[in-house]
């Protein structure tokens, strides 16, 4: 039978999907517009995949433990919110929307990524491109426009220095992984872009002031130095990877000065996190269980308004993912965010891979809880930078583990 022209374009377009969800990968880094980045999220991916899934006509698997987890999370906050929260009705359309548009990427996750990660070593260095490209241009904006003072910070989905350094972050993380899968075919060409994309990052991020990301990006380094050392001692690999970040540092401290940035980096004390925990610790919402619902204003509460007393800040996120979720959706929503994780951490011990994989895995998981730590406040929102070293690395590493790669037992 010869296929019809619904069928010939939701085919076609099946078969474009990775490469759309490229470009916007490519779009978080080098877009001139965040706008861009969240346009071509919605008219790109999110309504042509929820348009031909709801036509029965595009591949998700719907049996997914994840997927099935993470639609009950999001069902969980949009209900309980209108029922639980106080707040009007453009506010509760916020949180509906938010809720809608967290649901449009995990679907374009399910459907993007299972095509493109049989392909680890053109992904890998699409992803470390990526981090080259946007961390240059955030260093030239910084330079030219900025002349090497204040916080760095770059364009597309990178204009914000906590953020946009996060993401890089996790690019590189992601990045590195799927090019020691491929270890055994990379070229020159290969080693001298991760190396390139590593320097790049660290310069950035300690360029950009932000301590939570700064320390998370050592610890990851560091992790991976020791998982690499004692599994493969590549000696001399790991000697340019540590000359890397040595240069970095070096380039840093010679624009800035040894004194001056230690002093750029504590100038800003705690960024009012301590304020910020303690004050919702201090006043959690009335219902334990259920928060005080994703709609409502956290800065008209009792935690937001000692905060806005005290510090005159205005805004009240909790800048922490696991408080967040608590304040927001109470210890329901809080216990359905461990198990989203636990998940993803029961998929990486049970992967059919090997224990090295699983160990540097286990180091992408691992830095996405240190980013979220001290930066983002929930997992549930609209187009947003957050997406990218959230949902994106998790739902990347569950695949994984749930596909063979036989090639780590080389």
């Amino acid at each position: 039978m010869t296929p019809s022209a619904h069928e010939q374009t939701t085919s076609g377009y099946q078969r474009r999907l990775p490469t759309l969800f490229l470009i916007w990968i490519a779009l978080s880094a080098i877009s001139p517009h965040p706008d861009l980045f969240k346009a071509w999220f919605h008219l790109a991916l999110g309504l042509p995949v929820l348009f031909f899934f709801s036509m029965g006509r595009l591949r998700i698997d719907t049996g997914d433990q994840l997927l099935r987890l993470c639609a009950g999370f999001l069902l969980y906050v949009t209900a309980s919110s209108l029922i639980v929260s106080q707040a009007d009705g453009g506010q509760h359309l916020h949180a509906v929307r938010w809720s809608f548009e967290t649901s449009l990427l995990i679907m374009v996750l399910f459907a993007a990524l299972p095509a493109l990660l049989p392909r680890p070593l053109f992904l890998g260095r699409f992803i470390l491109g990526s981090v080259a490209l946007g961390g240059l241009s955030a260093l030239l904006i910084f330079g030219v426009f900025n002349g090497f003072s204040g916080r760095l910070y770059g364009i597309g989905a990178l204009y914000q220095p906590i953020e946009g350094v996060s993401v890089l972050i996790m690019y590189l993380c992601i990045g590195a992984f799927l090019f020691w899968h491929q270890r055994l075919t990379l070229t020159g060409k290969d080693i001298a872009l991760l190396l390139l994309a590593l320097l790049i990052t660290c310069a950035c991020t300690l360029l950009s002031g932000s301590r939570g990301p700064t320390l998370a990006l050592a610890l990851a380094v560091a992790y991976c130095f020791v998982v690499s050392a004692i599994a493969y001692r590549h000696w001399k690999i790991l000697s340019l990877a540590i000359a890397c970040l040595v240069l970095a540092l070096a380039g840093v401290l010679w624009l800035y000065g040894i004194e001056e940035f230690i002093q750029f980096m504590a100038e800003r004390g705690t960024s009012y996190r301590l304020l910020l925990w303690t004050a919702h610790l201090e006043h959690p919402p009335e219902s334990l269980l259920f928060g005080h619902g994703a709609a409502t204003d956290l800065e008209q509460t009792a935690a937001g308004l000692k905060i806005y007393s005290e510090s005159g800040l205005g805004t009240a996120q909790p800048h922490n993912l696991f408080l967040g979720t608590f304040v927001q959706t109470g210890l329901i929503g809080l216990g359905t965010l461990m198990a989203l994780l636990g998940l993803v951490l029961s998929g990486i011990y049970q992967a059919n891979t090997s224990r090295i994989a699983k160990l540097y895995l286990l180091g992408i998981f691992g830095t996405v809880i240190m980013l979220v730590t001290t930066n983002t406040y929930t997992l549930i929102i609209s187009v947003k930078t957050m997406w990218l070293y959230t949902w994106l690395p998790l739902i990347l590493v569950w695949l994984w583990c749930r596909q063979t790669h036989p090639r780590d037992e080389s």
